[in-house]
């Protein structure tokens, strides 16, 4: 869940440079640029996703190593 800060500096800072005249309408402008802004950022399964994995040659060496069973006793 993110958490956003609107402090009485960045309201006034919003009523300035816009046509709102006070600080509920310019909530809800920060409010509505930043969820339009989070809409258009593709989320992090979008971002590691590899639709064309199927395609990559992998081939990994073999371990030489030989794996003993733990001496658990």
């Amino acid at each position: 869940m993110t958490t956003i800060t609107i402090d009485d500096q960045l309201i006034n800072e919003v009523i300035s440079v816009s046509h709102y005249q006070n600080a509920q309408e310019a909530v809800v402008k920060i409010l509505a640029d930043y969820l339009r802004q989070q809409k258009t950022r593709p989320n992090i399964a979008e971002l590691l996703a590899m639709p064309n994995a199927a395609e990559i040659d992998f081939n990994p060496p073999r371990l030489t190593m030989a794996f003993h069973p733990a001496d658990l006793s």
